[in-house]
């Protein structure tokens, strides 16, 4: 099973190998590494690895974060497919037909950006107003309540009983008063550079979507 362990690690040379030697020692195999940013002497990795179970992602946690200077900061299983370009396929499919692109976007939103359900929601009078359509896995749209304005942002999300989400994002659907709400569960929060990828498609799709 494909999961993601987000790390902080020293940006100097041999972290990287360090890192690969815990994770091969812990008996699991990297299937990619994504470096969302380096500074300040330091390095924030997304590394995607095949383990068994929970079990074995656990322990190759613990043996990552014995290494000096490493710090797990999140993790997510299972994690989305490696495409590379599942971005890219979901905007063609939603430009190639957009009187039926709020349910095509938030049906492949989930795979192309790493969540584990999305929902594209409507905005009134600059206030929350509801749920247009959902992804499955998603909570009934009664039992969604955002508090954030319509900008692109990493917002609190509750769901049903209250449950406050590890990772959300918030991305406004051109400049009209839909936004696409992508959520983690339980998984690290929305880097700056997931948020930015995600806000360029949404600027694209906003322009030539038909609501439901």
């Amino acid at each position: 099973m494909l999961a993601r362990v987000r790390l902080s690690v020293p940006d100097r040379p041999g972290s990287l190998g360090l890192v690969t030697s815990a994770i091969g020692a812990s008996g699991a195999d990297i299937a990619e590494i994504d470096v969302l940013e380096s500074e300040g002497g330091r390095a924030l990795d997304d590394v995607f690895v095949q383990v068994r179970d929970r079990d074995q992602l656990t322990a190759v946690c613990q043996r990552l974060d014995a290494l000096p200077g490493v710090q797990v900061t999140g993790r997510q299983m299972p994690a989305p497919p490696i495409t590379g370009h599942a971005d890219l396929e979901l905007l063609d499919h939603v430009l190639t037909a957009p009187q039926r692109g709020v349910q095509t976007l938030v049906d492949g939103a989930p795979h192309a950006f790493g969540a584990d359900w999305a929902a594209v929601v409507e905005y009134a009078n600059a206030e929350f107003a509801g749920v247009v359509a959902a992804s499955t896995r998603a909570p009934e749209p009664s039992q969604v309540r955002l508090s954030s304005p319509l900008r692109l942002a990493t917002p609190r999300v509750t769901g049903p009983r209250g449950a406050e989400y590890t990772g959300a994002a918030l991305v406004p659907l051109g400049s009209g008063a839909l936004g696409l709400l992508l959520v983690r569960e339980d998984g690290p929060e929305f880097h700056r550079s997931e948020l930015w990828r995600v806000g360029q498609v949404g600027q694209i799709v906003g322009t030539v979507l038909t609501p439901v």
